[in-house]
């Protein structure tokens, strides 16, 4: 996902689309989280509230993604990994194409 690239001028402006999506819409989330276990609900809900800070660059996104990982339990993180693809997918931040 964008934790693993080196950011180009695409990755930015989809990071930004998806950012004003989310803004727009801020619920548009919240199916894929309620399929989480109930432990890995909090940190999937920080990282959809860490899109929303206004001042949240793509690499404030990063490492405050990092941050809330390293809080987690290795199952959580696990779960987070596959979440993640959900996560970028909702929001456009993903080619699935």
């Amino acid at each position: 996902m964008l934790s693993q690239t080196k950011p180009t001028p695409e990755i930015i402006a989809k990071y930004n689309a998806g950012k004003a999506l989310l803004k727009a819409n801020p619920s548009i989330l919240d199916g894929k989280i309620g399929e989480l276990s109930a432990a890995a609900q909090g940190p999937a809900k920080k990282f959809r509230d860490l899109l929303l800070v206004e001042d949240a660059d793509l690499e404030k996104f990063m490492s405050g993604g990092n941050a809330i990982k390293a809080g987690c339990t290795a199952s959580v993180r696990n779960e987070l990994e596959g979440f993640k693809f959900d996560f970028a997918e909702v929001l456009g931040l993903w080619d699935t194409s």
